[in-house]
């Protein structure tokens, strides 16, 4: 087999794994904001991710400039006390973000219970939520249900141990559901 059609057999396998996210973005992506429409606005998010050191960080810092108002709050699955990677540091300080003291925390379950509204980057993530924390499901949002576009996968990729390219695309991705949940917050119910 060639490199070129190892390439073609990757690209197709990627396609057909996530076929299912690509045809359900659209239903969740409206559903997502309907709700989050219909709901009373939260006073407390929770954004949550693995190792709460690139995407939940990065989240949290964009939510909590655009929603002053709010307390926003982040934590991780794994690991505590452990700072940004610096490809994390130097894309957020490009989008005026300085992450430089910020240090991961792990769930507990004091701060999933405070949360009205928490944020999670995969499916996983929300049923371990629900699961580990008895985190009411009506309470957990897919952060990539939020993206208006559709990009390979319904979850955030993960950027740790990646390239600066992958913490680019994985932020973009998150300044688009950053953005849809704050115009969902803002409008007048």
């Amino acid at each position: 087999m060639t490199l070129q059609s190892g390439q073609v057999l990757r690209q197709a396998y990627d396609t057909a794994r996530h076929l299912p996210d690509r045809v359900l973005h659209r239903r969740r992506h409206v559903a997502a904001l309907e709700r989050l429409e219909r709901e009373q606005r939260p006073r407390k998010i929770l954004v949550v991710c693995y190792g709460n050191v690139c995407r939940s960080p990065y989240l949290q810092a964009v939510l909590q400039r655009a929603l002053p108002d709010l307390e926003v709050m982040s934590a991780g699955f794994y690991g505590s006390d452990r700072p940004v990677p610096e490809a994390s540091l130097t894309l957020s300080a490009k989008r005026g973000f300085d992450l430089s003291r910020f240090r991961s925390r792990p769930l507990t379950q004091a701060t999933v219970s405070s949360a009205e509204l928490v944020i999670v980057m995969d499916s996983n993530q929300a049923s371990q939520m629900a699961r580990m924390f008895r985190a009411n499901p009506a309470r957990i949002v897919i952060a990539g249900d939020l993206d208006p576009r559709f990009e390979v996968r319904r979850a955030i990729r993960d950027p740790w141990n990646q390239s600066a390219d992958v913490f680019e695309s994985s932020f973009n991705r998150l300044d688009r559901c950053a953005a849809a949940l704050v115009t969902a917050l803002q409008r007048p119910k």
